[in-house]
């Protein structure tokens, strides 16, 4: 789907910024954003290099609060009092 919007001049101005600062295209950063408020994270765009999908990802994990605690994943824990 083509959509066309106006955008007024400040929001341009953080667009590109945005753009520039992550090395994508501004309609990645549109996309990102409208797949953001639509519940929709898995959307990447095909033409992302490797540098920008990482820098993409990481952005997505920002998103997310970060835990102040240590959690032990070890095979040890995962399986501690099966039997094994």
């Amino acid at each position: 789907m083509n959509l066309r919007i106006e955008v007024p001049s400040d929001l341009e101005l953080l667009l590109l910024k945005c753009a520039e600062e992550e090395g994508v295209p501004v309609e990645a950063i549109v996309l990102a954003a409208v797949t953001d408020k639509l519940g929709n994270t898995t959307a990447v765009s095909p033409d992302y290099t490797a540098d920008q999908f990482s820098t993409w990802l990481r952005a997505w994990a920002d998103r997310f609060p970060k835990l102040d605690i240590v959690i032990d994943d070890s095979r040890e824990s995962i399986y501690e009092g099966r039997g094994e």
